[in-house]
């Protein structure tokens, strides 16, 4: 069950930017920054801050699903090990760095290259369960 807390980790960021997102976007609107109307249709028209955190919000929907995915079939198929644990936390800490760097200075190589490497340990937590898995 050890593989759970890093899943759970991965989630409450999720939900962190979403919230984020939302305070953000507030602020944006009730300061006057942005008007409702050009918005209300998913007009592209936030002001950077509410940008970054929404951006950062929608990565966490994307590569992570492959991520919880594994969890589910790592805990199904009782085929958890520790270097998948010491793995898993890498990848959620990976991820919440490439997080910080969305909603702060956002450069994007930095952003990139920690990306490769979120991609590259999920990678390799998908070729270890795989080489462990007997179909």
């Amino acid at each position: 069950m050890d593989i759970l807390c890093p899943l759970f980790v991965q989630v409450a960021l999720t939900f962190i930017l979403l919230l984020a997102t939302g305070i953000s976007r507030f602020r944006s609107v009730n300061s006057g920054a942005v008007k409702a109307k050009d918005i209300a249709l998913r007009q592209p028209n936030w002001t950077q801050q509410p940008t970054k955190f929404a951006n950062s919000f929608h990565n966490q929907l994307e590569t992570p699903i492959l991520f919880y995915l594994l969890v589910t079939l790592l805990l199904v198929t009782d085929k958890v090990t520790d270097t998948l644990i010491y793995l898993a936390w890498g990848y959620v800490a990976a991820r919440i760095i490439h997080a910080l760097i969305h909603v702060t200075y956002n450069h994007v190589l930095h952003r990139f290259l920690i990306f490769i490497i979120s991609i590259a340990i999920l990678a390799a937590m998908w070729v270890m369960f795989y080489q462990n898995v007997s179909i």
